[in-house]
């Protein structure tokens, strides 16, 4: 397989240094590092570098229409610089969530099965893609991106929902997932004279009935998406996660269906090539796929990474000769010494595979499933009820969220 493609995944802008501020709780930012990033100096550096052909650039992270005009021109104002370089931008733009704060007098907001919201990070909450209103606002942001001149459209975070969470015996889900609002209610109703199941566990039918909506409902937004960038004939694709876990539980995706609706299928993981942790479960995975596979892989994840090293990036360059996929490299969310900052360019050289990395071996799990095994009926009772107040905590409590997002990172990682 030749590789004629390299990507590069940046988040940069006046916005993105707004988000940190709210995602994270206010932390020390090299503001300077993620305004320059998608300067032309910058990107021919990394270029001469990583060799990049994709680069994917943030337009709108989900702020209001009229709070994200600074950071929408501000990639507009650079797509010369790609240009030039002849490097592709997709220019990426928020799934389902909204920044809840700017948006009071909207009912677009999904509710699990007690009728309760559902968090995503500090200050944002997750809406329904059943939701007409909001799949027309949506439809209208990336209706728009089109009429710029970019590459593609990237829509991040697809989640159809409460995410599910691998923690199940014999694969058999008892949290409940995904959404119980009154457009989910009336969708699942006309097709099948039933409600929403409530609880998973008492009719495991219908149950599975239900998750298999709740994958179709996100195919069915997506293709819409795609759709209207297709008129224009660019490039569509998504985040669609770390394709170890159970898709279709956990984030209410169908890997076959993105698959026929993308250009690309994007893959973010916590298995950075290494002498321990490897890509290759996904790259079996890239046999049953017909669309180009990227793959961007983190350490620990998003605010747990130190700025990666020349062998880290040597490390992805080598399994990239080896496997099927593409390698995306990572260009921002990195946190050194407690700041957060985009990738520095001046201690990088272009780079070079280490033929002693081994990487054709099975170290990772092989796509299914990892579980954290639950022991009686009691602790799953529990965790029925109060996994949706325990995620909004650990979404929105710094001191919580720091303890469990480092025990998250073990589990991701394997």
């Amino acid at each position: 397989m030749t590789k004629d493609r390299v990507g590069f995944y940046s988040w940069a802008g006046p916005d993105t240094i707004k988000m940190i501020q709210l995602k994270f709780f206010n932390p020390k930012i090299d503001s300077k590092s993620i305004l320059a990033s998608y300067d032309y100096e910058y990107l021919k550096k990394a270029k001469e570098i990583f060799g990049i052909t994709d680069f994917w650039g943030m337009y709108s992270w989900g702020f209001a229409n009229e709070s994200e005009k600074q950071q929408r021109d501000f990639l507009i104002s650079k797509i010369e610089n790609f240009k030039k370089l002849g490097i592709k931008l997709h220019a990426y733009v928020q799934g389902p969530n909204i920044v809840s704060k700017e948006f009071k007098d909207v009912d677009w907001y999904c509710v699990d099965n007690k009728n309760r919201r559902i968090a995503y990070y500090t200050g944002r909450q997750v809406v329904c893609i059943n939701n007409p209103h909001f799949v027309e606002y949506k439809s209208k942001i990336v209706e728009e991106m089109c009429q710029q001149d970019f590459d593609g459209i990237y829509m991040d975070n697809i989640q159809m929902g409460q995410l599910g969470i691998p923690l199940y015996d014999n694969n058999s889900p008892f949290i409940f997932a995904g959404c119980a609002c009154k457009y989910c209610q009336k969708k699942f109703k006309s097709r099948y004279s039933q409600s929403i199941p409530t609880d998973f566990e008492k009719n495991k039918e219908l149950t599975n009935l239900y998750l298999d909506f709740r994958v179709d409902c996100t195919s069915e937004f997506l293709k819409k998406m795609a759709e209207i960038t297709h008129s224009f004939k660019k490039e569509f694709g998504t985040n669609s996660f770390d394709p170890k876990f159970d898709m279709r539980y956990v984030y209410g995706t169908r890997l076959e269906d993105l698959d026929k609706i993308q250009d690309y299928i994007l893959f973010e993981n916590h298995s950075l090539p290494s002498k321990i942790h490897n890509n290759y479960y996904i790259d079996q995975l890239c046999t049953k796929l017909t669309k180009p596979v990227f793959v961007v892989s983190y350490k620990k994840g998003i605010g747990l990474d130190k700025e990666f090293k020349q062998k880290d990036f040597n490390n992805i360059y080598s399994e990239d000769k080896k496997d099927k996929f593409y390698a995306c490299y990572k260009g921002s969310e990195y946190v050194t010494n407690g700041k957060w900052h985009n990738l520095y360019l001046g201690h990088l050289r272009p780079l070079r595979a280490d033929k002693s990395l081994k990487l054709n071996i099975k170290i990772e799990n092989h796509i299914q499933q990892k579980a954290i095994p639950f022991i009686g009926k009691y602790i799953k009772r529990i965790v029925k009820s109060y996994y949706n107040p325990v995620f909004r905590t650990y979404m929105e409590n710094r001191v919580f969220r720091k303890i469990a997002a480092k025990l998250a990172s073990n589990m991701l990682q394997g």
